[in-house]
């Protein structure tokens, strides 16, 4: 009785699908932008996006005849999620892309130590508790890219937040607003001529005012 050799699994000759071509291409294109944008460049965000969904849009197109476009349908509804937040927001979320990762507490005592506060993705504590408001306006600025913005505003001091968030919930000294483009505006007055302005922006997330 004689054994036929076996024969060896022919190789997969096929290439990568063009789906995963493409979302290579997606994010090395977008992490491009993002260095630049963290450089200094200013980056047509406006015109990126809508290309790579119109790219994401044919490859779940042209994947549809071989049964290959659930990933790309996931990429789409993404960055459809990014470009809906943008437009809402009328493309002036002015939040950092390039702020760090993680979370972070600032508690500044005076006006010296205050700067332009960033993060890029995490939750910002800004504890304004201990500062000393000299007389007249003190601005304060914070941004966050993804995440929770919480700032804490000294007593005795009046206090006026334009507060907005992209994607999420804004809760400022009472008012609140959750949903697509929040902006909530409020003063608090406390008498005297001390006054602290805050503006404050997150990107998908939540701005919180407490005092």
């Amino acid at each position: 009785m004689t054994t036929e050799p076996v024969q060896p699994a022919p190789a997969d000759r096929h290439g990568p699908a063009a789906a995963t071509v493409l979302v290579g291409a997606l994010l090395v294109l977008v992490g491009i932008g993002w260095l630049l944008d963290a450089g200094g460049v200013e980056v047509p965000w406006r015109a990126v996006l809508p290309a790579a969904l119109i790219a994401v849009g044919l490859a779940c197109v042209a994947g549809a005849f071989q049964g290959r476009q659930h990933a790309m349908m996931v990429v789409g509804v993404v960055l459809t999620v990014v470009l809906a937040v943008a437009a809402a927001a009328n493309w002036d979320l002015d939040v950092p892309l390039a702020g760090g990762v993680g979370d972070r507490t600032e508690r500044p005592a005076t006006p010296a130590q205050l700067t332009t506060y960033e993060l890029g993705v995490g939750d910002f504590l800004l504890d304004l508790q201990q500062l000393q408001v000299p007389p007249g306006t003190t601005a304060v600025q914070a941004r966050v890219g993804i995440g929770e913005l919480v700032v804490q505003a000294p007593d005795g001091v009046s206090v006026r937040v334009v507060a907005s968030s992209g994607l999420g919930e804004v809760q400022v000294l009472g008012k609140q607003e959750s949903g697509v483009a929040n902006r909530v505006e409020a003063t608090a007055e406390a008498g005297g001529d001390r006054r602290l302005e805050l503006d404050l922006r997150v990107g998908i997330g939540q701005v919180r005012v407490e005092r």
